[in-house]
């Protein structure tokens, strides 16, 4: 069953573990960035959109950030070869915030090469939500020729952590625990910098909260070709009915499709959540009666200008499944 969690209750659960990452009571690096312009670099574009986030708060204390990305608009971290411009990028950076070498292995070598100080490993952090990868369809008990999973076998959680509003909250605290804010005791600047977490993520939090309740009432009913939103359904408060692809280059086999075509029958499933530029020829192998309506999310938010729309648009598009 999925529950959803008060805005305040949230808070006092996050609130400690936030304190004790400003404060840097963590196990990681706390290289203090005391530029006042320091240029981060982000290895996909959502964990550019939450740092981001706190772009304006951050002017008000003379900091202003300039984040890029590495990747390219329309590329993934499956495919993408670096060039030697983006290798330069990488040691220039000021601070680099990436998923790791399971999540992101052809950064490995170039990362090797930087100032390890200077290196923020998404997939380390303390306290981020990590969810187990799910089969096809929920309560699986046959089609045993799509239980295995492509993904790699050192990586024990979906990655797309990014969908999750805490875990962008942990992520920005950590970049935010970098930076050089002028303050008293060391307790008054992690205060000051709690504080301008809280502004920035303010906003999407109350977009959450409304998107929840409207998910309450629509009930929405839809499937995923590619397992990508998890943390975004865990969120909302939906739950997909099925996947059809484990992974980018999954296909189901002939018992599977039979199942899930059975599934998007008796749940009337009214639409398939498809990534941009997905072949997604197949959707009519599952189609009841009714044609499925196919919306599109981009994992990666190639797209969106900021994570607050990044969220919002995929929140939507969620939310208009429903008869």
């Amino acid at each position: 069953m999925v529950f959803l969690k008060s805005m305040s209750l949230v808070k006092a659960q996050m609130e400690p573990l936030l304190i004790a990452i400003l404060l840097g009571f963590s196990s990681f690096s706390t290289v203090s960035l005391a530029s006042s312009s320091p240029a981060i670099l982000t290895s996909i574009k959502p964990l550019q959109l939450i740092i981001a986030t706190m772009h304006k708060p951050l002017l008000q204390h003379d900091i202003n950030l300039e984040v890029s990305t590495l990747l390219p608009p329309g590329s993934t971290p499956h495919d993408y070869v670096l060039k030697p411009s983006d290798i330069a990028q990488v040691l220039q950076a000021d601070l680099i915030i990436w998923m790791g070498p399971v999540v992101e292995p052809y950064l490995v070598s170039v990362i090797a090469r930087a100032d390890q100080d200077k290196v923020i490993d998404v997939s380390l952090l303390e306290g981020l939500k990590r969810l187990a990868f799910r089969e096809l369809l929920e309560n699986d008990k046959g089609h045993d020729e799509d239980k295995h999973h492509d993904h790699d076998e050192m990586l024990q959680f979906d990655p797309h952590i990014w969908w999750s509003v805490d875990n962008a909250e942990i992520i920005a605290a950590r970049v935010l625990a970098t930076l050089d804010v002028q303050g008293g005791s060391a307790e008054t600047r992690a205060n000051e910098k709690r504080s301008i977490v809280r502004q920035a993520m303010q906003p999407i939090r109350s977009l959450l909260s409304n998107k929840q309740t409207q998910a309450i009432k629509q009930k929405p009913s839809f499937i995923l070709f590619h397992d990508g939103l998890q943390y975004l359904e865990s969120d909302l408060g939906v739950l997909s009915v099925a996947r059809v692809a484990l992974s980018d280059d999954h296909r189901p086999g002939i018992k599977t499709l039979l199942a899930l075509k059975q599934k998007v029958k008796v749940d009337q499933v009214v639409c398939v959540v498809a990534e941009t530029n997905t072949n997604v020829s197949i959707i009519h192998k599952i189609e009841a009666s009714t044609p499925l309506r196919q919306i599109v999310i981009d994992s990666l938010g190639w797209g969106q200008e900021n994570y607050h729309d990044m969220l919002q648009h995929a929140y939507d598009e969620i939310l208009t499944c429903h008869w």
